[in-house]
């Protein structure tokens, strides 16, 4: 009851300074505000941003302020706890390798996002923590050198023969640890000034996706799983963050998106990209690794992505953190069972049969069903026959907790299915979960129930399907 009342006190405290920081808005601020939306729907953040960089930053940091304090404070903890480097550490490389590179548009996008926070009463925050919040994904797992980089995410893309009426079919679902991917929940919604709109899934405070998927008014698709054991990083390069968020504001064909990403390509965030174009119903995988980059594309059939490399090359020079060999790893269990279904459900693909798919449990090593980490519905670490399925330790807390689907009718809409939690609607429950697995107390802190909740529909704000704003080149 008494942690009940402090809670009551906590909301009416943050809303009285929420209103008093609205009283001190200048009207220039005020008009910035009345553009933007939030709102909270079925375990989502919905958040739209429009304007010029500072502006639309403002909105973020402001509308979204108390989601992108608690996030930097579970990030940072979790950080410190997992690579034994405080935020400090990770402000530093920041400020070293990333501030400098930005291009100006998002340096102020930050900036704006800084200042929001402070007129919100968040005042602990300055550009250079939400540059590191930004990139500390490429920081603890790809700069840092005794890691490696963690494979997460079951996705793929179809087109083509592979689907009924030959246009495209999208899905990813997103692996992460459950303490901090709670907050991965906010669906941004950006409409630029300049540049495409876009749609994607991110945490508060990021100008950019990061689980990937996206959806942009130029009619790209993509989607996106990471390179298991991946190892490289160029600290001269471009942040991934950077790129992948130029490339969906500026990219109008998967020629633009592929350049836009390899420009500066510092092994950041490794990944393999899956990529549909809807104005020609093309699809590709583009391997973004740092020295063997691979493009592939075709119009018909499909790709899959589950922590994979494809490439030979790529496998024995830069993701030797893997072994390839070990057919009871979940990045090669779920690569198996994508083959399997494809094969299957080939020419019926569609947004239905993709939800159903992003919610299988059967696991092609056992060939049984066992929801855990070798199936595409990706559970806690479950290990009935002795070998490790995956980087985590046994039982760790984390795997699959959300989904999203499209496909070229309702891409051109900006639209798309998305479900937080798992998809299968297994709840993730804590306490039981702590009480079973003791080791993980040190996450009792910020682990909580993860709910599964209902398949949602979500659109750009005020956008309509007009073939004129969807251009082939530039304008």
């Amino acid at each position: 009851m008494r942690k009940k009342i402090i809670k009551i006190c906590m909301i009416l405290l943050l809303s009285n300074t929420m209103a008093l920081s609205q009283e001190k808005l200048i009207p220039e601020e005020k008009s910035w505000l009345e553009k933007a939306d939030t709102y909270p729907k079925n375990g989502w953040i919905y958040f739209y941003a429009e304007g010029k960089p500072f502006e639309r930053g403002f909105q973020n940091g402001y509308l979204l302020a108390e989601h992108i304090d608690e996030t930097i404070e579970i990030i940072s903890y979790y950080l410190e706890k997992t690579t034994e480097k405080k935020w400090d550490f990770y402000r530093n490389a920041a400020e070293k390798m990333f501030w400098p590179v930005l291009e100006r548009e998002y340096q102020e996008e930050i900036k704006g996002i800084v200042s929001g926070l402070t007129r919100a009463g968040v005042i602990k925050y300055d550009h250079i923590d939400i540059t590191a919040y930004n990139g500390w994904i490429e920081l603890a797992w790809y700069y840092l050198p005794h890691t490696k980089a963690h494979g997460s995410c079951s996705a793929f893309i179809a087109a083509g023969n592979a689907t009924p009426d030959g246009r495209i079919v999208a899905a990813h679902n997103l692996w992460y640890d459950y303490m901090f991917c709670r907050k991965w929940n906010v669906i941004l919604d950006v409409n630029p000034d300049k540049g495409n709109r876009f749609i994607t899934q991110a945490f508060p405070g990021w100008i950019f996706g990061g689980t990937d998927f996206w959806i942009n008014s130029a009619g790209l698709v993509v989607v996106e799983t990471t390179i298991s054991g991946f190892e490289g990083f160029d600290p001269e390069g471009i942040p991934e963050f950077q790129r992948i968020r130029k490339a969906l504001q500026y990219a109008y064909s998967i020629d633009s998106f592929a350049e836009i990403m390899l420009k500066g390509n510092n092994g950041g965030y490794a990944n393999d990209w899956l990529i549909g174009d809807i104005k020609t119903n093309e699809i590709a995988r583009l391997e973004l690794a740092l020295k063997n980059p691979q493009l592939e594309r075709t119009f018909d059939g499909y790709f899959t992505g589950s922590n994979v490399a494809q490439d030979p090359t790529v496998r024995r020079e830069e993701a030797g953190g893997m072994d390839y060999t070990k057919m009871s790893s979940s990045p090669h269990a779920r690569w198996a069972r994508w083959q399997q279904l494809m094969r299957e459900h080939y020419g019926k693909i569609d947004r239905n049969i993709a939800r159903r798919l992003l919610a299988d449990h059967h696991d092609s090593f056992q060939q049984a069903y066992n929801p855990g980490s070798r199936t595409l519905c990706g559970h806690v670490e479950y290990d009935p026959d002795g070998l490790p399925e995956w980087d985590w330790p046994p039982f760790y807390p984390g795997g699959a907790i959300d989904a999203k689907v499209t496909d070229s009718e309702w891409a051109s809409q900006m639209k798309f299915f998305a479900k937080f939690g798992h998809s299968c609607d297994i709840p993730f429950l804590a306490e039981p979960f702590l009480k079973a697995h003791p080791q993980y107390e040190w996450q009792k802190p910020y682990l909580i129930d993860l709910p599964s909740y209902p398949w949602t529909i979500f659109q750009a704000k005020n956008y309509s399907a007009m073939l004129n704003m969807i251009k082939k080149n530039p304008p």
